[in-house]
């Protein structure tokens, strides 16, 4: 039998991903509708009701409880101030005695940065066009899958 092992990969623009076991455990935080509704079956999903940066922050309160940042919170050319919607993938740290994990570095540079990118914008016009939204949650879903397809192999 083949020995399993753990190991990490980084790719371009910071996207980690951690294996053990041969298959990774995370989960998705998402504000995406549609893409809870895609996933939330298959994985461990965690809906934020809210806007693009209560899933930022909600994400940068998990990596500094030791969660680690597996997506690019930026993916994709999509600017935080075009679009409402945003998912991410995230592995839960593993804690030592009962005390949280320190928390991962590269993680808390992506998402301050991710946040630091969304505040620039934050005067933009919220959309409110159904047709819009829809779309947008389109766009999240295609990157999602994308992320996942790659962390499922």
């Amino acid at each position: 039998m083949m020995k399993q092992r753990e190991c990490c990969t980084r790719f371009a623009r910071g996207i980690l991903f951690f294996y053990g076991d041969n298959k990774m455990k995370y989960f998705i935080l998402t504000n995406n509708p549609m893409a809870a509704e895609e996933f939330g079956d298959t994985h461990d999903v965690r809906f934020v009701d809210g806007r693009l940066i209560d899933v930022l922050i909600r994400a940068r309160d998990l990596i500094n409880e030791g969660a680690v940042l597996l997506s690019h919170p930026l993916y994709g050319s999509v600017k935080p101030n075009e679009t409402p919607f945003r998912s991410v993938l995230l592995q839960q740290g593993k804690s030592q005695d009962g005390e949280l994990p320190p928390a991962d570095t590269e993680s808390v540079r992506l998402i301050g940065n991710a946040v630091s990118a969304f505040e620039k914008f934050i005067d933009k016009k919220e959309v409110t066009d159904p047709k819009l939204l829809e779309d947008f949650m389109v766009v999240d879903l295609s990157l999602l899958k994308s992320a996942v397809e790659s962390a499922d192999r």
